[in-house]
């Protein structure tokens, strides 16, 4: 009996010392309940702002032109049979531009731009210079579209193509507009009409003809209306004889 007794007691002991460990013993789980910690969810991402649109990129400037140097020598109207040397002149004291006293040579105004470049160039001649027809008579004459060939003293050359062709009197055209030299790029011809006039001892009206160079001349749609009205011709005037002085 005493055996049983001590061996009673050690199980005590292992007992209390396995107690003495933990504390208190573990609660049991609950059926169909994890005891595991669930993870917190991440917070919803606030919607992003929508990205700007890039700047649709600046459209490249066109490349300019290149302005020519050399000077005009030479122009030629097969039209009207027109073949004729180019001097260059300038403005006299009353800021006229002075044409060369020749029936067989065409003036280029030296202040206004190089045919082809840009701006207005200005080119005139008379219609008959003491009794000698001059080449830009018949200037009236040209249909839009007509061809006009400039030759340059280095040898190179450019087509121009008539852009519009009006009568003035010179009493009221608009000098200003006709002779500006700004502007695109453009040929314009000037020449002297019939009546002349004793008085003023030039004509009364003046031709103008406007050309564009061949690679951007486009036909006008509707066709280019003048800047002041053309005077009206009067078909019972009577015919003038021309003297040998005409400017």
């Amino acid at each position: 009996m005493g055996f049983f007794l001590c061996f009673a007691v050690a199980l005590a002991a292992v007992g209390l010392l396995a107690s003495c460990g933990s504390g208190r013993a573990p609660e049991p789980a609950t059926p169909g309940v994890s005891t595991t910690e669930t993870a917190p969810e991440p917070p919803t991402p606030e919607p992003a702002h929508p990205a700007e649109p890039e700047p649709e990129p600046e459209p490249e400037p066109e490349p300019e032109k290149p302005q020519l140097e050399c000077w005009p020598v030479r122009v030629r109207i097969p039209t009207l049979d027109v073949d004729a040397e180019i001097q260059d002149t300038g403005y006299d004291d009353t800021e006229t531009m002075m044409i060369v006293p020749s029936a067989s040579i065409i003036s280029w105004l030296r202040e206004s731009p190089i045919p082809g470049n840009d701006g207005n160039a200005i080119l005139g001649g008379h219609n008959r210079w003491k009794g000698a027809r001059g080449q830009l008579l018949l200037l009236d004459e040209l249909s839009i579209g007509d061809e006009m060939e400039i030759d340059y003293d280095d040898g190179s050359s450019l087509t121009f193509r008539l852009e519009s062709v009006f009568v003035y009197p010179l009493a009221t055209a608009d000098a200003d507009s006709i002779m500006e030299l700004e502007g695109d790029a453009r040929v314009t011809v000037i020449t002297c009409k019939d009546p002349f006039n004793t008085m003023t001892g030039t004509s009364d009206n003046r031709i103008i003809a406007v050309f564009k160079e061949e690679s951007v001349f486009v036909v006008p749609d509707p066709p280019v209306e003048p800047w002041p009205p053309v005077y009206p011709e009067d078909e019972d005037a009577p015919e003038h004889e021309l003297p040998e002085y005409d400017t």
